[in-house]
Parts: structure tokens; sequence; C-alpha cells
């Protein structure tokens, strides 16, 4: 999909997400039967602030690149995802703001399953009729491949398995053929083929040895009037979806792609976390009360165990838990088994339920980590690790959490840290509002599959 025809998608999508939402509000107050005199300014400026925020939240959730564009499961999967989200936010802050009755829950609900329904369809026919358009032969952008690069061959494999993105590869100017293309010959044919074929784009793919080539191959394109697109031959080190930035006049491509280093992403996952750490540590305060005497009663020492744990940009933090073993010499230094002596019997049925981890809710209310994210290591473990398993420390490139990706898929205490490195990564780069609020929703269903080891 060409760049300037997916940002004026993006807008009109945006745009009218935003009165498809407005709409979704009096039409369920319509249907609820509410009256007249309730459609007043005040309503109506409460409906455009809700609309605007719920397109910020799309936005947030990556429903308007490029990319998602191009799948409707996609697309539907991740408005529900931010559907569901909405709804919790405005229900959570509806409840503890103010005392509403049951009819504004219903309106609530229908406005936000009206809204999915009604963009559900939108998003349908414009994807399906923007396939459509794009696999017809007239409409699609002819383009010439410079260079026979592993680059050039990605590129053309990607074209090939999606027809949709409305490419036509025409052929190459290489000095190797690439399988499957025409051949018109090496680069001194390159001003003959332009000249001959008149393409609408050029994408050079050459091999490293090559790049010095690539300011002639501009020049004779730009000479004819073509447009140039270079994809880079260490393509292969971008493990994600990379961003461009300047400095000045010079491009910086960033290798890995964190939605979280967004500040409007941060910012949004902070209120979440406050919002959700206060309303837990309010819910589980009896709870948490109980096990403060049990422990103090099951043996003696303090309450609370604190232990020092990696966070964010490898800084040093103190973890809080209820304490579920007796005091020891070694209690800073290794992971339990499910047989360990030094456990109590309180302690066991604790971490057993998850109970002895609540007190990190104030960790996430004082900010030193998050509900959800990578587990949070000891000092030790992480210089063991990070020389061991690869990509071990960019999970340290987000806060820690109290669950993650990697518990919801069974990592956790002996389990592959490979394994748990890898879902890690999957959640830094793939981050969104759903995707915290499926693994909070999914993580009471694993508390109870929790494997311990004790490592000295």
């Amino acid at each position: 999909m060409k760049q300037d025809s997916s940002k004026t998608l993006a807008i009109f999508n945006a745009f009218t997400d935003m009165l498809i939402n407005m709409g979704a509000l009096y039409l369920a107050m319509l249907i609820l039967g509410y009256e007249k005199d309730t459609y007043s300014k005040t309503t109506m400026a409460i409906a455009t602030v809700c609309a605007v925020s719920a397109v910020i939240v799309y936005f947030a959730c990556d429903m308007y690149s490029s990319t998602v564009l191009d799948k409707l499961h996609k697309v539907i999967i991740k408005l529900a995802g931010a559907e569901i989200f909405i709804l919790s936010v405005l229900v959570v802050v509806i409840t503890v703001v103010t005392s509403i009755g049951e009819t504004y829950y219903k309106l609530l609900l229908l406005t936000v399953a009206l809204s999915f329904a009604t963009l559900s369809l939108k998003n349908t026919v414009i994807i399906k009729v923007s396939h459509s358009v794009r696999r017809g032969n007239k409409h699609k952008t002819k383009v010439l491949i410079v260079g026979n690069g592993n680059s050039a061959r990605a590129y053309k494999k990607q074209i090939d398995d999606n027809p949709h993105y409305g490419y036509e590869i025409v052929g190459c100017v290489s000095e190797k053929k690439i399988a499957g293309l025409t051949w018109y010959g090496g680069y001194q044919k390159l001003g003959e083929v332009l000249e001959e074929l008149n393409p609408d784009e050029v994408v050079i793919g050459v091999a490293t040895d090559e790049e010095p080539l690539i300011e002639g191959f501009i020049d004779v394109c730009e000479k004819s009037g073509i447009r140039v697109t270079i994809i880079p031959s260490m393509y292969r080190y971008f493990k994600s979806k990379c961003q461009v930035d300047m400095v000045g006049t010079l491009p910086v491509i960033n290798t890995r792609n964190i939605p979280l280093d967004n500040p409007a992403n941060a910012a949004a996952k902070r209120i979440l976390d406050i919002v959700l750490s206060l309303i837990a540590i309010i819910i589980t305060s009896p709870i948490m009360i109980i096990a403060a005497i049990g422990v103090r009663l099951s043996s003696k020492g303090p309450v609370i165990f604190k232990q020092q744990r990696v966070g964010k940009n490898n800084k040093i933090f103190t973890m809080y838990k209820f304490r579920s073993m007796r005091v020891n010499n070694q209690e800073t230094t290794g992971w339990t088994t499910p047989t360990d002596s030094r456990k109590t019997k309180f302690g066991t049925f604790m971490r057993k339920t998850g109970i002895d981890e609540l007190p990190q809710f104030f960790n996430v209310l004082f900010g030193s980590m998050s509900i959800v994210g990578p587990r949070p290591e000891l000092p030790a473990f992480v210089e063991k690790y990070s020389k061991t398993v690869p990509l071990y420390k960019v999970k340290h490139q987000v806060k820690p959490g109290i669950t993650g990706l990697a518990q919801i898929y069974g990592f956790r205490g002996d389990t592959s840290i490979e394994g748990r490195i890898e879902m890690d990564i999957k959640y830094i780069e793939g981050w969104t509002p759903f995707s915290d609020i499926k693994i909070i929703m999914s993580t009471p269903f694993k508390m109870f599959n929790r494997n311990e080891k004790y490592v000295k």
C-alpha cells in the first residue's frame, strides 16, 4: 500500500470512527428510551470527548497502520480489544467517581456493542473494496527492482505473497538474475530500461558490497522522474517493525520498535497501572491483613519480604512480597522448589494462590513495577543469563510486571529461560492497552500453575 494513501485512509478512518462512536451513543440512548431533553449541549460535549478518546485508544492499539489495514482479521481483533479496554475504563472510572444506576451500565454496554458492530462492518467494506481495487492490474504500481541482494529477493517474496498490496514487479536490473523475474541486464542498462518500461517506482535492493553504487542509481532514476525506494541490506537486523527518526538531517533507524517508548503509550499504561493497583489494594486489603497475621503466626521474622530485583533500564529496585519462608541466609540468592524445607505451611498456601505477591501492587503504585510486564529477576540471575541467553536484557527496556505474557504461557519458575524471553520480547514489541487487559483477565486462570525451583 502506498504510504500517502495509507495516511489518507488512516485519517479517514479516524474521523469516521469518531462520528460512528458519537452516533452509537445517541442510538443507544434512543433504544433505551431516554427523554429528548437529555440530548443537550452537555451530552454532545461528553459524547465528543468520549469519541475522541476512543479514537486515541484505536491509535494506541495500532489500528490505523498500513500493515494492520491490509488484514481484516487483525483489524477486528484489535477493535474488539480496544472496545473492551474502553468499556473497562469507563465502568471503573464511573463506578469509582460516581454512583450510577443499572440503566447507565446498559447504556455503556449497548453503546460499545453498537460501535463495535458498525466499525466492524465499515472496516470490512473498506478493506474488501480496497483489496479488490488493488488486485486489478490497471491500478497496480509497476516496480522495477535494481540489485539482487537478499533484500531484493525478500522484497519479491513479500509482493508475491501479498498481491493485495497493489504492486507488480515488472523485472530487475542486476548483475545476476533473480529467479522468477524478467532480467533486463546489468546496472549499465538501467537508464535504457527506465526509458523503455517507465515504471512507477524503482526499489533498490543491492548487496552490501554494492552499496557505493546506490548514489549513481538514484541519479539515473531522478533524471527520469521516477520515485526510488531503498531496502537497507541490513534489514535482517530489524527484529520488529522499525522506526525512523531524524537527528538533524541524519535519518536514524531504530532496530527494535518499543511502543512504550512513545510518551502517550507510556502515560496510558501508567494511568492504567495507578487505577488498577489502587483498586486491587482496596479490594484485597482484607486478604492482605489476614495474610500478614498468618505470616506473623507461622514463623518468626518480618511480615514483608524485601528483595533486590533488576527493573527498567537495568536499575535495581526493592520488590515486596509476603514472607513465605523461614528467615535464612540464602533467602535473597535463589528460587525455591515445591518441597523446599524453608517454606512454612502457610507460605506454601500463599505461593500456590499468589497471595504472597499482593504487596507488589504497592511496587506498581510507587512506579518501580507495572501490573503487566516481564517478571523481574535477581541481579545474580540477570548477570548469569545475559551471558548465555540471546536478547535477555531486552526485557529491561520496559518496567517489570506482576504478571506477563510469559506467565500466561506457562513460563514461570523451572521452565525454559529462552521461551520466557521470547514471550517477553513478543509482549514488549506488540504492546497495546488490550494486550495488558487480556493478560490481566487470563492471570487468575493461571495462578495455580506455579512451578518453582531453587538455584544456589
